[in-house]
């Protein structure tokens, strides 16, 4: 086979960077996951093994600069912290990058398994290295919306949807050794690709089909109201913070719920505070409902008291009667911004963390309970782990409230991310999840903003809309002008009679099937 040029070479690991980037979310092309390493992987076989370990160290530092970019948000996250932890992420694929290289010399055909258990391998090591544990971005993430692919992740974890992805990027990466290789090999590898994407189809096709038996139903409600905290809040800023919740949350007791859940870090005081604890009181009182609430267990900063804990985060279910029935306080602490790793041990220098000492990790997985049922409520960066999330179910927990402030990520494929890891720890435990998420995301309603205008000046309106669409903001359009909502729109919810029923586009319908829809004489399917 020609020797393939250094230059061509060196852009496949950027290319597949690149195609692996845009797989995941917010991008979220999963297609893409299926061969979005076969030039990496083509490349690793041309050279020796210092070529591999550097072009693996290539596409590891330009993936991780491409998927995890909004990273560079967070207010704590410098610009030399970044690029160190890229050179960090970047080491795993160093390493993938020499034995693979390594071990194709000798595996040959046999590498449509070693592919992916040496890439499983060190999906596993990524999340599960101490303090630079970090289960982000695995390629089976990609696969979140395939429901039926990823079922079998309640045997395998994610890992074993990453390796089907190997598996097919591997054979995919082969075909240009085609004329070389004996038939039979090619069949073999064929059919064991064939083999282990139906099985899993099988399998998730399944667990789909398998519908428990309807037991009680359990009627959880979220509010979101997207206003963030601030260091130093005054009482007047602390009292606008939480009414914003509550006007939501009198919205919210509408529904009949058992349930209402406010993101984490929703409190803009510890719960200790006065002002704090009697408004949220009077909110659990006043809707009759259980209400569960995130923030810090006490004034995380201020000076140590004798018996006096300074948990990071915590959870607390407030009573309708107001009382406190229980606090979770977070076990897994971040790195470098809740915990300073190797306390004792390691002097980081302060660009890496302003943390003199780490706030004090909970000592237990606690469970709420709500009626009959129980639940778990794992904060912001434990969600991300399948053994913590884990641990909740094992305690009894029979459904689970992912509770996350990702207002820092601003509007960036992260929420988008940690988004799709609890669609995996939903399926790997079996267990319904709900999520309340902080995103403090701008957002530009408009309310029949043309209802009044003349021609001249609902051009100009239509105009405005486009141009703030195009920097990147979203809008919500609400209007009867069906003209203008098919010509703005990207999707398109109906009401009729106060309620949502159907979401359509105007690739997928026509303005008449949507105003028939709108009136009822008609069905989203069209029946």
């Amino acid at each position: 086979m020609k020797r393939v040029p250094l230059a061509v070479l060196a852009s496949l690991p950027l290319l597949s960077a690149v195609l692996t980037t845009l797989s995941l979310p917010s991008s979220s092309l999963g297609f893409l996951a299926w061969i979005a390493l076969v030039p990496l992987l083509f490349a690793l076989r041309q050279r020796g093994l210092l070529a591999g370990a550097l072009l693996g160290w290539l596409f590891g530092y330009a993936f991780g600069a491409g998927s995890f970019y909004w990273m560079n948000q967070i207010p704590d996250l410098n610009a030399a912290r970044f690029a160190l932890l890229l050179t960090a992420f970047s080491f795993y694929y160093l390493v993938f990058g020499f034995l693979y290289a390594l071990a194709s010399r000798s595996l040959g055909s046999w590498m449509i398994v070693g592919a992916p258990v040496l890439w499983v391998a060190l999906e596993y090591a990524r999340g599960s290295l101490s303090f630079l544990a970090s289960p982000w971005n695995f390629m089976a993430h990609s696969q979140h919306q395939a429901l039926a692919m990823i079922q079998i992740a309640d045997l395998t974890g994610a890992y074993g949807v990453s390796f089907i992805l190997l598996m097919a990027n591997q054979l995919v990466s082969q075909l240009p050794e085609l004329r070389a290789a004996r038939r039979w090999q090619w069949r073999a590898q064929g059919a064991a690709l064939g083999l282990a994407i139906a099985g899993t189809l099988v399998y998730g096709g399944y667990k789909l089909a398998d519908v428990p038996a309807a037991g009680r139903v359990l009627r959880v409600t979220l509010v979101q109201a997207n206003v963030t905290v601030r260091s130093k809040m005054s009482a007047k800023e602390q009292m606008a913070h939480l009414a914003a919740y509550g006007r939501l949350t009198r919205q919210a007791e509408e529904q009949k719920p058992d349930l209402i859940v406010w993101p984490s870090s929703s409190l803009p005081g510890p719960i200790d505070f006065w002002i704090v604890r009697l408004y949220v009181n009077h909110v659990a009182n006043r809707a009759g409902i259980p209400l569960l609430v995130g923030g810090a267990g006490g004034d995380k900063f201020a000076p140590p008291r004798e018996g006096y804990l300074p948990f990071s985060n915590s959870e607390f279910l407030i009573s309708p009667m107001g009382k406190l029935e229980g606090q979770y306080n977070k076990v897994h602490l971040t790195p470098f911004s809740e915990q300073v790793p190797l306390q004792g041990l390691v002097s980081w220098p302060r660009w890496m963390t302003t943390l003199e000492k780490s706030f004090v990790p909970g000592d237990g997985y606690t469970l709420f309970n709500v009626g009959q049922a129980s639940f778990g409520a794992p904060i912001c960066w434990e969600n991300v782990f399948p053994d913590v999330f884990r641990r909740f179910v094992l305690g009894g927990a029979n459904f689970m409230v992912s509770v996350t402030n990702e207002s820092v990520f601003g509007a960036t494929a992260g929420p988008y991310q940690t988004l799709a890891m609890n669609a995996f720890r939903a399926v790997e435990n079996r267990v319904a999840v709900a999520r309340a998420a902080t995103w403090a995301s701008r957002l530009v309603i408009m309310d029949e903003p043309t209802a009044a205008l003349g021609v001249k000046e609902t051009a100009q309106v239509l105009d405005l809309i486009r141009r703030v669409r195009d920097r990147g903001l979203p809008v919500i359009l609400i209007s009867h002008d069906m003209p203008h909502v098919f010509e703005l729109a990207d999707r398109i919810h109906i009401m009729r009679l106060g309620r949502r029923v159907a979401v359509v586009t105007p690739k997928s319908h026509t303005m008449s099937q949507a105003v028939a829809i709108m009136t009822g004489a008609m069905t989203e399917n069209g029946a």
